[in-house]
């Protein structure tokens, strides 16, 4: 099992939870969206076992009495702003990232990275932390505003644009609908273990593969 996943030629990271710890941003962002729009809310929930939906599943996940939405697109555009140009973010390179996505390269490895984060914070994100080397980068408005693409289209676009053979490309996620989207389009996944995954148990058996951490041992 070992030598099969390092026999992998292509690399497809998730971003949050996986190449990147950005929660302590994400939540106090979020937590500033929602008091500049007085929406109540119980501050225990803003923690990092909301992380790793799409913003507006998150919101549901602080406030799941809120159905205005009216509201919700206030907070949501107010959060965009908050984050979106921050020129002072706090996410950080999980410790081990940065070297293995530069052994990957030396090794002539195809990487990329498929995250639910918009086009713009996850650029400013890649420039910021000198990741800038991936082969390419999916969001789910790459392409459109209007027509936003989930993690499975994301990764089969990757495919397809790229030409890669599914049998030698492996999907690195820490949350199940990571694991579920690249099973759904055909790939094998590892599992993050030091990532946003609530339910680790649920992980390690749905995974075709696990990492402890970046330079740790795969199980």
């Amino acid at each position: 099992m070992i030598k099969q996943f390092y026999f992998m030629d292509n690399y497809i990271f998730d971003l949050d939870g996986t190449l990147v710890d950005s929660s302590s941003e994400i939540l106090q962002c979020l937590q500033q969206a929602l008091n500049q729009n007085f929406v109540a809310y119980d501050k225990s929930k803003l923690n990092t076992d909301i992380m790793g939906p799409s913003l507006r599943e998150i919101i549901k996940l602080v406030v799941p009495e809120l159905n205005d939405e009216k509201i919700i697109n206030s907070v949501v555009a107010r959060y965009r702003f908050l984050y979106d140009y921050n020129n002072k973010d706090s996410s950080k390179l999980y410790a081990g990232i940065f070297d293995w996505l530069e052994c990957l390269i030396k090794e002539n490895k195809k990487i990329f990275i498929a995250t639910n984060k918009p086009k713009v914070p996850t650029m400013r994100l890649v420039s910021s932390l000198n990741i800038n080397f991936f082969n390419d980068i999916l969001t789910p408005d790459k392409y459109s505003q209007d027509k936003r693409l989930n993690k499975q289209e994301m990764i089969e676009d990757i495919i397809i644009k790229h030409k890669l053979c599914k049998e030698k490309t492996v999907m690195i996620g820490d949350v199940l609908s990571d694991i579920n989207s690249a099973h759904s389009a055909g790939i094998k996944v590892v599992g993050a273990l030091w990532g946003y995954a609530k339910d680790i148990n649920s992980l390690k058996e749905t995974a075709d593969f696990v990492l402890d951490k970046p330079t740790g041992i795969i199980q």
